[in-house]
């Protein structure tokens, strides 16, 4: 359907009608013009769905948290076993902290319980059952399942998705219209802790010193090796050293300027 009413809407959006009245009357969700109950695109209900997302993810990132660690620990909070009598799937939602079971559905939470199948397609049939949005396919909910799409449902979830990155690569002689991106708070913090994972340094500034940093660089390492053959008695090795020594002196002299 390209138009639901304020009852479906608030199903497909998996929030209460109450709410969905409050945004139309705010104007925060537009509403179809004409006479009768309100009734809303699926477009207008999509861009408010994703402007509630980015308020989800700000509050994580206040918090210190990304999507994708906030889905973990949902699954390991709905995997919990527990001591004595196991609670109700309610239960363990009603436990969790607000910020982290909102960024999923009903369908999506409900899909991750299920023991046998792939579960990317549970959640589509709940969500088709529930008249709930249909599930996309991000790394937080990858987290939440805890496996990739089957090879059923799987080209159709990845389809947007893919297509989406593609928008963001571009050939190497040309650069994006536009400003550069701008990474997210929580996308530059999960940046920096792959860096000290892989021990992968900032780049240092390139200043220009016309050689002469290079050529200091190189005599102070070969005046080192000179000195550790000598104590060695290496007379063949020390003797190639001078010579090195000789042309990178002669060399730190032109790019000095002709001075010694």
């Amino acid at each position: 359907m390209d138009e639901l009413n304020a009852s479906q809407a608030a199903a497909w959006l998996g929030i209460s009608r109450e709410a969905v009245d409050l945004a139309a009357r705010e104007g925060r969700l537009p509403v179809v013009s004409g006479e009768g109950p309100r009734r809303f695109t699926v477009d207008a209900l999509e861009v408010f769905h994703q402007a509630r997302v980015a308020g989800h993810i700000a509050a994580l990132e206040r918090i210190r948290e990304t999507p994708v660690s906030a889905a973990g620990k949902v699954r390991r909070a709905l995997d919990e076993k527990g001591n004595g009598l196991p609670r109700s799937f309610t239960a363990k939602l009603n436990a969790m902290p607000i910020q982290r079971r909102v960024l999923f559905s009903q369908a999506e939470l409900a899909a991750a319980c299920v023991q046998d199948g792939c579960r990317w397609c549970e959640a589509r049939k709940f969500a088709d059952f529930k008249g709930l949005r249909p599930p996309e396919f991000s790394p937080a909910l990858r987290e939440l399942f805890g496996a990739d799409p089957c090879t059923t449902c799987g080209p159709v979830l990845l389809a947007p998705y893919m297509a989406a990155l593609a928008a963001r690569v571009y050939a190497g002689d040309r650069r994006p219209p536009g400003p550069p991106p701008r990474l997210s708070e929580g996308e530059r913090r999960m940046a920096e802790e792959w860096a000290v994972r892989r021990s992968v340094s900032a780049a240092r500034p390139c200043l220009p010193d016309d050689g002469r940093a290079m050529v200091a660089r190189r005599l102070r390492e070969v005046r080192s090796k000179l000195k550790a053959a000598e104590r060695g008695g290496d007379r063949r090795y020390a003797k190639d050293l001078r010579a090195t020594l000789s042309a990178l002196t002669a060399d730190a002299r032109r790019v000095d300027g002709g001075r010694p």
